[in-house]
This record gives structure tokens, C-alpha cells and sequence, in this order.
């Protein structure tokens, strides 16, 4: 699994914290310079700015070890943090103390380690921290000399309580809901491969379906000439002929779903190329397969689509040709338009029609109106066209049979 960018490298996380303190060291002192000689506050110049001087020398060091190839482990982090959190205390213990209006960026730390830590680390921090602005509160010296008002003070504890309570949610619930987070990412990551692992199950039985319906014919064939053999005990080499170029196709069919089956996860299956020049080749190879089967095949209108071609979809397209052709063996109609956004697919057999029910069924589950059929090549071929964001609706004609109407998702080249 891919990790977070928090955890990708020492030098990564290393930087993040170095530009922190870059801007935390920024900040001190440009409001060190506006309190004393534009607000004229009075404070310890000389603590502040050796606490300053201190965390410079201690960002040079984390620079010069950003490039180190190991990650940094979660107890630098800590130090880090631990590092900044004493510096923020020594700049308010000579500048105001807890009367500092810039005493709430104790939660900047806090809010980084809740980043780059576990909530055990986190709550360290904020113990930490906590610890720092009590002594601040309590115990730093002439703090209550210099403002012994009683509403101030509440002032002071209003905002001690206000800090505790916002480093305690900085602890628990923030580092629980990144950790909520982490896991719903996973669990959608879970959920994506699942996807994917189903699409391969419906472009696998697709393949078997469109192979099933390949080897029928042969196999049929060939059971035909063993019964006329079981009959009269006499084969002509013409029959001898025609079983071994039947064999060969039931051999050709499995080797082409073999080699299909193979390239499923490979790059080739998304490449793009123009709808009416993959049409017009799955066409011609499927006319020769039905030698005797009269097909009028033509493009209506077609401006210049592409398509993206997952290994399945000629199989699918196939095993509907090839049920049209089985409820009408003489003759079946194939009609094409296209535009760039999407084309149409028309089937014509001129069967004897189906129950309504009969269509409602067919593309919903597994299902066959033949003797022997399993009814899978159906129900596949219109799952495989449904992944690609097409449909297949099939309806009775007028004039008798079936139409099959295939809608196909088409790409424009110039928007690649």
C-alpha cells in the first residue's frame, strides 16, 4: 500500500518539520521587534533572543540531516516537537509569561505531532505542554505581582482551562478521526481491488461463454459424423476431413481464449482505436466462421470514433452475433452509426420473436432458450458491455424476429 505523505521518507518529514520552525522562528521575530520598538513592551531582549539564536542553530542541524536515506523514527519527531515546545515555553517565560497573547501556539506543536504521531506520542505532547503553561501560570515569577486585579486573573485561568481543553481535543479526537480517515482509505482501497478482481471474473466467464458458443458448432458437427460412423461403421475421407477441421476450430477456440484470458491485466486492452475499423474487422471474422449464413452488414452513418477496447468486448459483441445467428440460421442483419460520443450496434434476426418475459430475463441472470444452451453468453455479454458504460436492449420486431440494439461509449482522439 502506498504511504501517506507523512510517513514517505526521513528527508520528507524532516523538511516539513524544518519549515515549521522556519516560520515559527519568523514569527518570533518579527513580534519581538513590533512589541519593543513599536509597541514598546518591555521584556528580556537578551533571553529571547538567545532562545531564537538556540532554535536557528537547531534548524541548521535538521537541515543538514534532511537528506539522510533511513526515516526518522517517531522519537526524533518527538524531540522535534519536545525542542519547540520548550523554546515557545523559554520565549514566554521572558516575555509576559502566561499573560502572553501569543501563549495558544503551544497547539502549533500539538497540531503537527497529531500529523506525523500516534496518539500515544500526541498525548506525551500535550501533557507536556500542559505541564509548561501551568508553571507559567502558577509558578512564573512576578506574574501575580505585576497584575494582582482579580478580574485579570480570572482572565488568565479562563484562558489556562481554554488551552487544556483544546490541546485534550488535539490528543483524542483529532488523532482518532485521522486514524478513521487512514482506515476508510483502506477500506476503499479494499473495495477498489475488489472491483477489479470482479470485472476479471465477468471478462473470464465472457471468454468461456463466447468460446462455448465458438466450439458448438464443431462439436455438433462432429457428433453428427460419429453417429452416421456408429450407423453404417463406414467414413468417407471427407468426413475424415471434416473432423479434424473441426477438432482444429475447438483447438483454435480455446487457444484464442487462452491467449485473450492472458493479456486481461495487460496495457494492450485500453488502447484506442476507431470504432468502424474494429466493427468492421470482428464482423468479417465472424462471417467466416458461418459460412453459410447470409449477413448484411453496413454503416449508416459514422463520423470518426474511437473506442476503448477491453479484450472482452469483441467476445461479447461475438456471442451476440452468434444468438442471433442460432435463432436465425439464413440470415441476420448487422446495421452501424457512430458519431464521436457514441455508437449504436443494430442486430436483425428473423426468428420467430421472444416472450416478453423472455427478454426481461436475459441479460439479468443466466438464462437459455435452447436445449442444450447454459445461458451464460447472454448474461456476460451484457455485463461486459454494462462495465464499459454501454447497454443492450433487445425488443421484437414488426416484421418478426428480434432486434438488438448495443449503445458503446465513444472517445474523441483530440481529447486524449
Amino acid at each position: 500500500m502506498k504511504k501517506s505523505w507523512w510517513r514517505k521518507s526521513n528527508s520528507h518529514t524532516l523538511e516539513k518539520l524544518f519549515w515549521f520552525r522556519s516560520v515559527l522562528i519568523f514569527v518570533q521575530v518579527v513580534t519581538s521587534l513590533l512589541a519593543k520598538y513599536v509597541f514598546f513592551v518591555s521584556f528580556n531582549g537578551v533571553g529571547v533572543s538567545c532562545v531564537i539564536v538556540l532554535l536557528i542553530l537547531i534548524n541548521a542541524y535538521t537541515w543538514v540531516h534532511i537528506k539522510r536515506p533511513n526515516e526518522a523514527s517517531s522519537n526524533e519527531i518527538f524531540l522535534q516537537l519536545v525542542i519547540d515546545l520548550a523554546a515557545l515555553s523559554a520565549l514566554f517565560y521572558f516575555a509576559g509569561g502566561a499573560a502572553n497573547p501569543f501563549v495558544s501556539m503551544y497547539l502549533l506543536p500539538l497540531a503537527v505531532g497529531s500529523i506525523l504521531l500516534s496518539q500515544l506520542w500526541v498525548m506525551g505532547l500535550a501533557l507536556i505542554s500542559v505541564l509548561a503553561y501551568s508553571y507559567l501560570m502558577w509558578f512564573y515569577p512576578e506574574q501575580h505581582a505585576q497584575h494582582n486585579h482579580q478580574s485579570f486573573n480570572m482572565h488568565l485561568i479562563g484562558m489556562w482551562i481554554s488551552f487544556v481543553l483544546s490541546a485534550g481535543i488535539v490528543a483524542l479526537f483529532i488523532v482518532n478521526m485521522r486514524t478513521a480517515l487512514l482506515r476508510k482509505d483502506k477500506l476503499l482501497a479494499a473495495a477498489r481491488e475488489q472491483s477489479m478482481k470482479d470485472e476479471k471474473l465477468v471478462s473470464l466467464g465472457t471468454l468461456a461463454a463466447s468460446t462455448a458458443h465458438e466450439m458448438g458448432n464443431p462439436l455438433a458437427t462432429i457428433q453428427l459424423i460419429c453417429s452416421d460412423l456408429k450407423a453404417d461403421e463406414v467414413i468417407s475421407q471427407k468426413d475424415i476431413n471434416t473432423l479434424v477441421e473441426q477438432v482444429q476450430r475447438c483447438k483454435q477456440a480455446l487457444q484464442d481464449m487462452s491467449s485473450v484470458a492472458g493479456s486481461i491485466d495487460s496495457n494492450d486492452i485500453d488502447r484506442l482505436i476507431s470504432f468502424k475499423h474494429f466493427l468492421t474487422a470482428l464482423i468479417q471474422d465472424w462471417r467466416s466462421s458461418r459460412p453459410n449464413l447470409e449477413c448484411v452488414f453496413e454503416f449508416q452513418e459514422c463520423d470518426e470514433g474511437f473506442i476503448v477496447v477491453p479484450a472482452v468486448l469483441a467476445k461479447a459483441l461475438v456471442n451476440l452475433l452468434d444468438n442471433a445467428a442460432d435463432a436465425s440460421p439464413i440470415k441476420v442483419s448487422i446495421y452501424a452509426a457512430c458519431n464521436q460520443h457514441e455508437a449504436h450496434i443494430i442486430i436483425h434476426d428473423e426468428g420467430e420473436g421472444m416472450a416478453e418475459e423472455t427478454m426481461q430475463a436475459i441479460g439479468n441472470k443466466p438464462y437459455s432458450t435452447k436445449p442444450d444452451g447454459i445461458g451464460l453468453g447472454a448474461f456476460l455479454a451484457h455485463e461486459a458491455i454494462q462495465k464499459m458504460g454501454g447497454s443492450v436492449t433487445l425488443s421484437n420486431r414488426s416484421t418478426g424476429g428480434v432486434e438488438t440494439l448495443v449503445k458503446l461509449p465513444l472517445r474523441n482522439i483530440n481529447d486524449q
